[in-house]
């Protein structure tokens, strides 16, 4: 569900920020990344047999950033303000705004929540946030925060990414060992989803809109941090529905099923290279047993400055229920190579090339992206 706002309502939010300064103080903070690309040479269209068309890479598969072979700002180029304000004794509300470029920068309310500490141990939260899905989930668009262009589309690439919860977040110690367990429970209405709405009319529909709906979404993730790593482990489940409205007025509701997701992902530092991975294991209860394994293995060397990294991450789509077995659905890996400069405490210069390659079956049109290569370099920033 989008929350975008005009200038004036924008204008309006800030100087209720401002002046609540009367009342509670408020600390602004916030990230942005600046990023221009671009992809190289045609293939053969794998949707339309005899043509060609140009390279597409798709950066970002939620809001479909993609870039193609004409230079773009637009797929990954990114403002956000966060605005937090203490109201003492434990309490704080958080509100964030975001411009992306795949949204010709209109500014969104994508975080809002309140959070409240009862004791040292534990924190309560009622919101709007990021689903604490993949290991970089809640800083998954903080470019500053990790050494690469963007953690790998093909793994970050589900149709919801935000939900409206409570959270209660307990922290520990277990020897050497610093722990947090975070339950969560939310929903989705993600109404006129975009993502879905692009691979519609991909596909040749004609849907005016498409509504993508997870509900009871039950989980939680468990973070334990050590000397030299830094791990979680995540699982949830939720129920899915899928509205798609018609041009005549009528709505085709999708068969309701459950979704289970679980995930193991971390860092490992060993000086002066870093390990980087992510696993995740998301099956539907659906009729032909859908489900998406997906992965992903990086490495980071840091000289001084200077950090060279490789990054390979690999998805799959498989039916797993008889008589509909198969693995020859969407599949495809991304390889990315690339260099992070850390010019400035609080900016980064980073250089990243991808190649795309699209393993799926074009006789059942899952191999509908195609393959690419794609150049980027942008900068990233925190303030």
């Amino acid at each position: 569900m989008k929350h975008k706002l005009s200038l004036t309502s924008l204008l309006l939010a800030v100087l209720v920020l401002f002046t609540s300064q009367t009342l509670a103080e408020v600390k602004f903070s916030g990230y942005g990344s600046i990023v221009v690309g671009k992809t190289f040479g045609e293939i053969d269209d794998p949707l339309n047999p005899g043509q060609t068309r140009d390279e597409i890479f798709t950066a970002d598969f939620y809001d479909v950033g993609q870039y193609d072979n004409d230079l773009s700002f637009k797929p990954e180029t990114v403002f956000a303000i966060q605005a937090r304000s203490d109201l003492g004794e434990g309490l704080s509300v958080t509100a964030q705004l975001v411009a992306k470029g795949t949204d010709d920068f209109e500014p969104e309310f994508d975080w809002y929540y309140i959070t409240y500490k009862p004791t040292d141990d534990w924190t309560l939260l009622a919101g709007r946030r990021n689903i604490p899905m993949y290991y970089f989930s809640e800083f998954s668009e903080v470019g500053y925060a990790y050494p690469w262009m963007r953690p790998p589309s093909n793994l970050y690439w589900w149709q919801v990414t935000q939900f409206n919860s409570v959270q209660a977040i307990y922290t520990f110690d277990w020897g050497d060992l610093t722990n947090s367990l975070n339950f969560f429970y939310g929903n989705e209405y993600s109404d006129d989803n975009k993502e879905m709405l692009f691979y519609d009319r991909l596909f040749g529909g004609n849907a005016t809109r498409i509504d993508e709906i997870w509900t009871n979404i039950t989980g939680f993730n468990w973070n334990m941090s050590g000397e030299m790593f830094d791990l979680r482990f995540v699982y949830f489940r939720n129920d899915r529905d899928r509205d798609t409205y018609n041009p005549d007025g009528s709505i085709t509701v999708a068969d309701t099923y459950d979704q289970f997701f679980v995930g193991l992902g971390g860092v490992i530092n060993l000086d002066p290279i870093t390990l980087l991975f992510d696993y995740n294991y998301v099956e539907y209860d659906d009729v032909v047993g859908t489900v998406y394994p997906t992965w992903l293995l990086s490495a980071v060397y840091t000289i001084g400055d200077f950090q060279p990294y490789i990054s390979y991450s690999k998805a799959d789509h498989e039916q797993d229920k008889e008589p509909f077995v198969t693995e020859d659905l969407e599949e495809h890996y991304v390889l990315g190579i690339g260099l992070r400069y850390n010019f400035h405490p609080q900016a980064a210069l980073k250089i990243q090339y991808d190649k795309f390659k699209d393993q799926g079956d074009a006789a059942t049109f899952y191999n509908f992206h195609g393959d690419a290569e794609n150049i980027a370099i942008g900068v990233d920033f925190i303030f």
